[in-house]
């Protein structure tokens, strides 16, 4: 393998037998860190590349300089899918499928992007239902008493318990969103930045400041509330997780809620652009090289 290549794969199958091939080549192995990658749409949104792409697939200057991307280069198992929910990825059969190929390899690392949708669009639309005006404390605590970050923890809860019965010693690290501010502005799909897909996607956003003009009609507002919205998934949800004593030594997140405060570096209202993608992908990359660095 090059030396700043990587390798990704979303088919099991594929998965499977590059794992396999790697693991006869003792050197290569020692080397390469097998990735596990699970998540919603900052991994996996064809848009431009996202956070996960940027780790995945090193950059013409890297691969011309042999600069690798994660150790010396990788293996990632990618199962992350735009539109996911926390509370469904995590629970019930998809949470008994995944687990079973991750407990299946000898995975380095893996990755977790989970959490953003579950406070978003059908939600929102649901909770503020007939709803009149209100103050964002007031709209921040109608979102508590729904339970959803009870039930968003609970989601995270089961899954790392899983992952560390299944790999004690292999860290997991998770991410926060950045606080967006476009809010009300939907993607801009076109043929040249998304090809053909451009013409059959429905769901382009906007996911949050439709589904709060009652409730809350002024957009500062509204960006007010999407910050509280993200500060509370980081106090009620990882926070808590990475302060348990059952998952201190493996779960940890990189906080990116103050790194994307320009609109010009958002591509609609809950996704960076791709240059702001890389950027972010850095302080992970980071993270990433230096717990591969300790094992």
């Amino acid at each position: 393998m090059p030396s700043g290549q990587s390798v990704q794969t979303t088919r099991r199958g594929e998965f499977r037998a590059i794992h396999r091939a790697l693991s006869r080549n003792r050197p290569l192995r020692k080397r390469t860190p097998v990735v596990f990658c699970e998540g919603d749409s900052w991994f996996s949104t064809p848009l431009s590349m996202n956070l996960l792409d940027w780790l995945v697939f090193p950059s013409p200057q890297n691969e011309e300089r042999g600069v690798p991307i994660v150790g010396a280069g990788g293996l990632f198992f990618r199962a992350e899918e735009s539109g996911d929910l926390a509370t469904q990825m995590f629970s019930g059969s998809a949470l008994r499928d995944i687990m079973q190929w991750y407990g299946g390899f000898d995975f380095d690392i893996a990755l977790l992007s989970a959490g953003g949708n579950d406070f978003v669009d059908r939600f929102l639309a649901r909770t503020f239902a007939n709803r009149r005006a209100m103050s964002v404390d007031q709209a921040f605590e109608t979102v508590v008493q729904t339970g959803r970050y009870a039930e968003v923890f609970a989601a995270y809860e089961r899954a790392l318990s899983k992952m560390v019965q299944l790999h004690p010693r292999t860290p997991i690290v998770a991410h926060t969103y950045a606080y967006p501010v476009k809010l009300g502005v939907p993607a801009d799909l076109t043929v040249a930045n998304l090809g053909v897909a451009a013409l059959m996607k429905r769901n382009a956003g906007p996911w949050i400041g439709p589904q709060m003009a009652r409730a809350l009609p002024d957009v500062d507002d509204q960006r007010a509330f999407a910050r509280r919205l993200i500060d509370g998934f980081v106090e009620r949800v990882l926070d808590p997780l990475a302060g348990d004593a059952r998952f201190r030594r493996a779960f940890r997140y990189v906080d990116l809620r103050e790194e994307v405060p320009l609109a010009r570096d958002w591509f609609d209202e809950m996704h960076p652009t791709g240059a702001t993608f890389n950027r972010l992908s850095r302080p992970f990359a980071a993270e990433i090289n230096a717990l591969f660095t300790l094992r």
